[in-house]
This record gives C-alpha cells, structure tokens and sequence, in this order.
C-alpha cells in the first residue's frame, strides 16, 4: 500500500505541480497608440454596362519562308563519243506561307468621356446593389 501512494504521488505531482508553475507566468502588453484616419472610403468602381470596350488588334508578321535543298549534279555519257556530260540542276526550293502573332490583341474600358478605367465592378445578380 505504501509503495502504491508513494508511485501515485510521484504521478500526481507534477500534474498539480506543472500548471501552478504556468499560472505564475503572466505577459504583460505595452498600451499602444491607436491612430484613426478620418477620411471617407471612395469606391471607386464603375459598372461594365456603362463603360465602352476598346479592342486593340493584334500584331501579326506574315511572309513566305523559302527552303532550299541543293540538288546534285546528273553525269550522262555520250554513247557516240564517250564524253561525259556534267548537267547542273538547280535546287529544289519550296515556299511556305507565315503568320507569326508579335504582339498578342488587347481589350481595355474606357468612360463615355475617354478616360481610362482600371476598376471594374460587376454586381452579384443574386444579390444586386441597390
């Protein structure tokens, strides 16, 4: 019995022991000073049914790419005078059509006035500002 209450106090010990010593512990905030800004919140959004949409179209470079495969000489021989004959035959050239995008089609808005928009804003249709 003895060693039993002498292990269960050894258990409970710490137990009791651990959050007195955590309680002890306190942390302490400096005040600091709270600053306000009184300055009103602009929205600045506009909705896009009252804004007009300028497309800039894209760049596009087109031209023929040309390849050359050269072509090697045909040898025929004379059977009359046995002399052979060198027949230099031009390359082989096929010309193909490009189009390359260099710089790829732009939308912005604008106001009915011209002025540039950055900020749009659409309204939720399930729950519409009024």
């Amino acid at each position: 019995m003895k060693k039993l209450l002498k292990s269960a106090t050894l258990f409970l010990l710490p137990a009791i022991v651990f959050p007195v010593a955590l309680s002890a512990c306190a942390t302490v905030e400096p005040e600091m000073d709270r600053i306000s800004i009184d300055t009103p919140i602009a929205e600045n959004c506009y909705p896009i049914a009252s804004l007009v949409k300028v497309t800039v179209p894209a760049v596009v470079k087109r031209g023929f790419s040309v390849v050359s495969i050269e072509n090697p000489p045909e040898y025929y021989t004379d059977p009359e005078t046995g002399k052979t004959i060198t027949i230099q035959n031009p390359p082989i050239e096929t010309k193909t059509p490009f189009s390359r995008i260099v710089t790829p089609e732009k939308h912005y808005y604008t106001t009915p006035k011209g002025e540039l928009v950055n900020n749009i804003c659409e309204l939720n249709k399930y729950n519409p500002v009024q």
